[in-house]
């Protein structure tokens, strides 16, 4: 099989490896797709101290199962697939256990499958203990932030507020139900959330932009003692400029990040079962396909954001 193999900086080398061999336990895929996740990109912008390279990266996966091993149960070969991957999905097979399978509907594309995203953005709404009437704001409507507004869509919400600086991010946020939508460089979001929640501000504030402006803009809308999520990927130093502040705000602060696997798979079912169901679609937010041979392209294009873009996905046929 082809497999892609980072290097170093900006140095993928499509090379011939071995297939995976599986266990009893475990499903043979062919990978028909696998999304470029943005907390990629920095082990490929540069050399990460303490990461080994060269390195099989990528972990967005959707395909076919090709085999089974004698205990598997759920599956047979041919079935549509979205699995979950710890690395090595950037590759033409992968070797996954049982319970890391996920089926997915006829009409669901395979480069719209990718359950790890999925699962990311279920478990944050489920952290972040969201309930019906309240007034919820979304701080970065990226990839991420535009899943996180799908889900929040069927909770029954007050109002569902998208904050971004991109105008063209806001209006696909639009379109996919967020009830106001405000850019921070032009118009003055503590004014307009003041004057829609009576001067309390948000009860639900979701920093889904991974940055410091995002961080410190969630907290200055978030109410006292909102709930305070904390879901974009941070690389790097993130400070907290005034702890005094959100101590006497009283915030109740939730770390969207997850470890556990079974907290993982969990997001992993019910998110697929919802796409599935056409409950949430992902279908506005693959902007761009690459072939397999052209990752250092997609690469960039995650990095660079041109006009229009949403996400990048590989598709290895």
């Amino acid at each position: 099989m082809r497999a892609a193999v980072l290097y170093g900086p900006h140095d993928f080398r499509i090379e011939d490896r071995p297939t995976p061999y599986i266990d009893t336990n475990q499903c043979l895929i062919q990978v028909k797709a696998c999304g470029v996740c943005h907390s990629e990109i920095h082990q490929w912008q540069v050399k990460i101290p303490g990461l080994e390279y060269p390195r099989m990266i990528g972990h967005e996966v959707a395909g076919v199962v090709l085999k089974i091993g004698p205990d598997v149960k759920r599956f047979r070969e041919g079935d549509r697939v979205a699995v979950w991957v710890d690395g090595k999905g950037y590759a033409e097979e992968a070797a996954v256990n049982e319970e890391r399978v996920f089926p997915i509907a006829t009409d669901v594309p395979f480069t719209e499958a990718m359950a790890e995203p999925i699962a990311c953005t279920v478990n944050g709404v489920n952290k972040a203990g969201v309930q019906l009437g309240e007034t919820v704001g979304i701080i970065g409507t990226g990839f991420m932030g535009l899943i996180l507004l799908q889900e929040l869509k069927l909770l029954g919400l007050n109002k569902l507020i998208a904050i971004d600086i991109r105008d063209e991010m806001l209006a696909v946020a639009k379109k996919l139900g967020a009830d106001i939508t405000i850019n921070p460089q032009k118009e003055d979001p503590r004014k307009i959330i003041d004057s829609l929640t009576n001067n309390r501000g948000l009860d639900v504030c979701i920093e889904a932009g991974g940055s410091q402006a995002t961080l410190d803009l969630a907290a200055d809308l978030c109410r006292m003692e909102g709930k305070l999520v904390i879901f974009g990927y941070h690389p790097g130093s993130r400070i907290i400029k005034d702890l005094g502040y959100w101590n006497w705000m009283a915030f109740d602060i939730r770390n969207a990040h997850f470890r556990d696997i079974n907290i993982i798979l969990k997001g992993m079912r019910i998110g697929i079962d919802l796409l599935n169901m056409g409950k949430i679609s992902l279908k506005t937010l693959v902007t761009d396909q690459f072939k397999f041979e052209d990752i250092e392209n997609a690469f960039s294009a995650a990095q660079q954001k041109p006009k229009g873009f949403i996400k990048g996905v590989l598709v290895m046929d």
